[in-house]
């Protein structure tokens, strides 16, 4: 009778175990990575472990699945052993049945919804669940070895996963719209971002027809009438024809200069050519480098196909910039 409760003693604190194993699953794989980067940046010691677990999470899980299923595996064995006893044959399907319950509820499910998106409870457990992964890492690395040996057998590969991805990530920006916790802009902008990168320049630059040059020759007052008319600051300076540009001229520096009959080429400064072909985010750094908000594009032969400011790559994310001088989409840089 004795040797009986004590099996059962020790069945329910296996499962109480088997409790701690699924619910700290859950709890690290809800983690939020950026709240716990934010925690060690504050000096937060449990999350500094969290996020050292973070860079090896199948080996953080792995131990943990192994250890939850040898729990339940040994706690179905004694519970069979007890009901044998005192049900005689019909104990096992006694203690199958009890303890397929007793699991689902008390180590699966109520565990697992406990320890979902609960950064708290993953922070009190963070020392314990680093020691887990210590103490099951031989049997881990054993188990993985045969598993990517049968995976090599049947000629696949094994491919690594990104934690988050783009789909998922818009997926989940999808899903708050739905909540109403993301405004549709919002996710809008979030598409454009992850579109950015995949932007040509030959796709958002203002064609060479609607381009306003202006001549090196031309006088300082000239450009000023000029920037007046159209509404524009900068403008590409020409020599012999359009695809001659030896510079670009900004209207705000003739106001440091007295003589309005200069000349425009003696305030020119340099311009930025560029290939058609180049990718917006990295145009946008390049300007950011050259502090310039205008850049020319060109063809491979050197002719002029027309300009792209700031303002259009920026628009790319946030969408049509319009001030008071956009009577029309093709204005390229604003006053």
């Amino acid at each position: 009778m004795l040797w009986i409760i004590l099996c059962i003693i020790v069945i329910l604190c296996l499962i109480c175990i088997s409790a701690f194993f699924s619910s700290a699953e859950m709890a690290f794989v809800s983690i939020n990575r950026a709240i716990v980067r934010d925690m060690v940046r504050e000096g937060n010691k449990r999350a500094m472990i969290l996020d050292r677990l973070l860079q090896m999470p199948d080996n953080v899980i792995s131990a943990i699945v192994i250890g939850n299923n040898l729990v339940n595996i040994f706690a179905s064995i004694l519970a069979g052993a007890v009901t044998t006893l005192i049900f005689g044959n019909i104990g096992i399907g006694i203690a199958t049945i009890v303890m397929m319950f007793v699991v689902i509820i008390f180590s699966e499910i109520t565990p697992k919804s406990f320890g979902l998106h609960n950064m708290r409870f993953a922070l009190r457990i963070a020392r314990l669940l680093a020691f887990v992964t210590w103490f099951f890492h031989p049997m881990v690395i054993l188990i993985a070895s045969i598993s990517d040996g049968l995976i090599r057998m049947t000629g696949e590969k094994k491919h690594g996963k990104s934690l988050v991805t783009e789909k998922e990530i818009m997926a989940m920006m999808r899903l708050g719209e739905a909540e109403g916790t993301i405004e549709r802009d919002e996710r809008e902008m979030v598409k454009e971002v992850f579109e950015f990168d995949e932007t040509r320049a030959y796709e958002i630059y203002t064609i060479k027809d609607k381009v306003v040059f202006i001549h090196e020759n031309a006088t300082l007052d000239s450009l000023i009438q000029t920037s007046i008319s159209t509404g524009f600051s900068r403008f590409p300076v020409y020599r012999t024809n359009f695809d001659d540009i030896i510079g670009m001229v900004h209207v705000k520096d003739t106001l440091k200069i007295d003589d309005k009959l200069l000349q425009v080429k003696s305030i020119m400064r340099p311009i930025l050519k560029i290939d058609s072909n180049m990718k917006a985010d990295d145009l946008l750094r390049l300007m950011k480098s050259k502090k310039t908000h205008l850049a020319l594009l060109q063809t491979e032969y050197g002719k002029t196909k027309g300009l792209i400011s700031m303002e259009d790559v920026i628009e790319e994310i946030f969408g049509e910039i319009v001030d008071e001088h956009d009577f029309e989409h093709y204005s390229y840089d604003k006053m």
